[in-house]
């Protein structure tokens, strides 16, 4: 028990975080920052890893947590341990989590006394449908407004007492149109992706794992098409200046990254459920960690070889791959962005400090496989440069909130 498709939280997701984007826009808080804890898979490394979650909030000194968990089952002893050490330290949590009737708890304690469930299915059940059961705004809304209730107004007024922490500035640069082209460019509101680009990435080494690449290129309209076992969805955005979680990010809006695969003799990548399927029955659009109904989709879709496409090495191979797909586009926006229109947004982060402290728990995957999660790539939401969870026995990290908007965090789904 753990993970399904319609829980996971993709790269896209962690990207958009909906209770990231509450707390840094809520005036009555001041957000601490973000504590990344990765799912172990013995008893002693989950109790572990919840003390130092504990450890780290208590230095951080806040009042209050939202603990939000993509996974169930075994996950949930992880999820509780967490609860019960920022509890065991004087610091209120409200939790988010999927239940239903199929995620239901296999452990508690004292200190787990508000769950909000994110399941959105009438069965109550997971299901294979990716993005389904994903965490919303609303249930984020409720989640802080529910922290907020549990904290003891310490009613101090310090408008004069607030300090700027740091801000990030994303251009989005909208595209209308993506085809395919001798070269890679963005001309006006059309994406031209080079033809062949990714026989020309398909090395020697690269083969070991990975047999073939398919590289599509998805209208709004073409939602009625095969996909092979989702493995992740991801924005097309780079960096500027500075590095991130600071500086100014380039963002092609319009347009999602979808990695899909399956094994030559058939077998679909999966931890709990595959998710293959008609495109239109297999996820459900306009949801954080899926693309927006309105968007083109880069379709990278990898032939693994036998047994690759359920081994760590090979999942890894072929985010990597897909990263350098990527980044071929993304040099294209850095040649070709100062000659396009664009939307620009600043966001700031502000500390508060006599208001409630508040922090973000992300526990996220950590197990290895199609089950894994890899900190700070170089560029927003990347694979390449990144750090492994599992390999750093799933030890948190502590990030900014503009961190977290900036594509720090993988999915390995």
């Amino acid at each position: 028990m753990g993970l399904g498709p319609s829980i996971k939280m993709t790269t896209l997701h962690h990207y958009r975080c909906p209770v990231t984007k509450r707390l840094i826009e809520d005036e009555d808080v001041d957000f601490a920052g973000i504590i990344v804890d990765g799912v172990s898979e013995v008893c002693d490394d989950k109790i572990f890893t919840a003390k130092r979650v504990g450890d780290i909030a208590k230095m951080m000194r806040v009042d209050g947590a939202v603990v939000a968990i993509d996974g169930w089952g075994n996950h949930h002893i992880d999820f509780v341990n967490v609860i019960e050490q920022l509890g065991i330290r004087g610091i209120k949590s409200v939790g988010l989590s999927y239940i239903g009737q199929q995620g239901r708890l296999v452990c508690s304690n004292s200190y787990v006394d508000c769950i909000i469930d994110f399941n959105k299915s009438e069965s109550g059940y997971e299901s294979c449908v990716v993005g389904q059961n994903n965490l919303s705004p609303i249930d984020a809304l409720k989640a802080v407004a529910i922290l907020k209730n549990k904290i003891k107004n310490r009613g101090v007024s310090i408008q004069e007492r607030d300090s700027h922490m740091g801000d990030l500035i994303t251009k989005k640069y909208t595209v209308d149109m993506a085809k395919f082209g001798l070269e890679t460019k963005i001309s006006g509101k059309t994406l031209f992706i080079k033809r062949d680009l990714a026989k020309e990435l398909l090395d020697e080494k690269a083969r070991k794992y990975i047999k073939d690449i398919s590289i599509k290129i998805l209208s709004p309209s073409d939602k009625s098409c095969f996909v092979n076992s989702n493995l992740d969805f991801s924005p097309i955005a780079v960096k500027k200046r500075g590095e991130l979680g600071s500086g100014i990010t380039l963002e092609l809006e319009g347009i999602t990254v979808m990695l899909t695969g399956a094994e030559e003799g058939g077998f679909q990548p999966s931890n709990i459920g595959s998710s293959q399927g008609i495109l239109k029955e297999a996820v459900t659009f306009d949801m954080a960690g899926t693309p927006k109904s309105s968007d083109y989709i880069l379709h990278i879709d990898f032939c693994f070889c036998e047994g690759e496409g359920r081994s760590a090495e090979g999942i890894r191979k072929a985010h990597e791959v897909a990263d350098l797909i990527v980044q071929n586009i993304r040099k294209a926006l850095l040649r070709d962005s100062e000659n396009l229109p664009c939307k620009t947004s600043k966001h700031e982060w502000i500390c508060r400090q006599e208001k409630p402290r508040i922090l973000l728990v992300k526990i996220v995957s950590g197990l290895g496989n199609m089950y894994d999660t890899v900190m700070f790539p170089y560029e927003p939401g990347g694979f390449l440069g990144s750090r492994d969870m599992k390999e750093s026995n799933n030890l948190p990290y502590v990030i900014t909130p503009l961190e977290c908007m900036d594509g720090v965090i993988h999915s390995l789904l």
